[in-house]
């Protein structure tokens, strides 16, 4: 999926001065780029981390759904996220409509 396969990266200004858990500071204006098949992939966050398991988000940790985004956030985020969320809908309501789909345990 896009954890393992990521299309892009993230090249931001930041906005404010930043310190991140190493202590280290990024002053406000500096240009930060965030590697997202880095990101993605970090055994720090992820267990199995190279790994296709859907089921670890069936209770994901809190660093686990902050260092998962796809799209990017705020107002610069992917262009294509709308129209990737539409075919997503699309696609979900096609197949409950065509096919008849029960749970088992």
């Amino acid at each position: 999926g896009m954890r393992l396969h990521p299309v892009g990266r993230s090249i931001r200004k930041a906005g404010r001065d930043i310190t991140t858990s190493k202590n280290e500071v990024l002053l406000e204006g500096s240009i930060c780029i965030a590697n997202f098949l880095l990101l993605f992939r970090n055994p720090d966050v992820f267990q199995e981390p190279d790994m296709f398991l859907p089921s670890r988000w069936e209770e994901p940790s809190r660093e686990m759904l902050d260092s998962f985004h796809p799209f990017s956030l705020g107002k610069q985020n992917c262009v294509g996220q709308s129209l990737a969320r539409a075919e997503v809908f699309g696609i979900i309501a096609r197949i409950c409509s065509e096919f008849e789909l029960s749970l088992e345990s």
